[in-house]
């Protein structure tokens, strides 16, 4: 385990639990593999740029535990959290226990991130900063870098951009907010299935999609309401603003 480097950490629930809001359109083994490709994808972006040693997942659950293992990274242990956050928790003092600085929490669910993205996050975390990612839709944060695990509290969920923003001044640390289509987009309603096929990425979460015949669901007429995007919320913070390409 190498103390100062990077580190990249991964929350991830049952494979079993995940993605319920997709039900209309996926059977339940059918989520099941969606969420194991997904978790594919994104440990595999984090291990193109970082050390297997420093990659942990955050799970209790031994289907996700296993997975991990096969993929050659951590298993850090949630501590039985049943959310996100309280998993993060766990993850964050297990980085802080190994003595660890820099820590990009990346949930399991963007599988369109790639490691050029990953690495220019923990380079803005290297120069004291915080780098936080918005979710395309919801107002939510779909990654968050830190210079320390202990520089604030992470409250992923909706509308969070703007809590972590007000966080990070809390914590003395201008935040720079990384707006990017392809980490933008988690995967959670109906209609975000098409919107990540539209991205045409060489992931194994879109052969797996192609392969069930997603465009001939239907999946359109089961697409949620829209919330006002991530970028309503960003007016008025007083962050630093990086763009980064698809």
């Amino acid at each position: 385990m190498s103390h100062n480097a990077a580190w990249v950490i991964v929350p991830a629930k049952s494979f079993g639990r995940a993605k319920l809001r997709l039900s209309p359109v996926l059977t339940a083994d059918e989520r099941a593999m969606l969420a194991r490709a997904m978790l594919t994808d994104v440990v595999g972006a984090a291990l193109s740029v970082s050390d297997p040693d420093n990659i942990a997942v955050v799970t209790g659950p031994d289907d996700v535990a296993r997975e991990a293992a096969r993929l050659g990274v951590r298993v850090i242990d949630d501590d039985g959290a049943t959310e996100i956050n309280p998993a993060i928790v766990a993850g964050l003092a297990a980085v802080r226990r190994s003595g660890g600085r820099r820590v990009l929490i990346l949930p399991g669910d963007v599988p369109a991130v790639t490691g050029e993205t990953i690495s220019t996050l923990l380079e803005i975390a290297a120069r004291g900063r915080v780098a936080i990612v918005p979710a395309t839709h919801d107002g939510g944060t779909n990654a968050l870098a830190l210079d320390s695990p202990d520089r604030l509290e992470a409250c992923f969920g909706l509308r969070s951009l703007a809590r972590h923003i007000v966080a990070a001044h809390r914590a003395g640390v201008k935040p720079v907010i990384v707006p990017n289509a392809r980490l933008g987009l988690d995967i959670d309603r109906p209609d975000d299935l098409v919107r990540f096929l539209d991205l045409r990425t060489s992931t194994a979460t879109d052969h797996y999609l192609r392969s069930l015949g997603i465009a001939r669901r239907n999946v359109a007429r089961f697409a949620a309401m829209e919330i006002p995007v991530a970028g309503a919320v960003l007016r008025g913070h007083g962050a630093a603003h990086l763009e980064l390409g698809p």
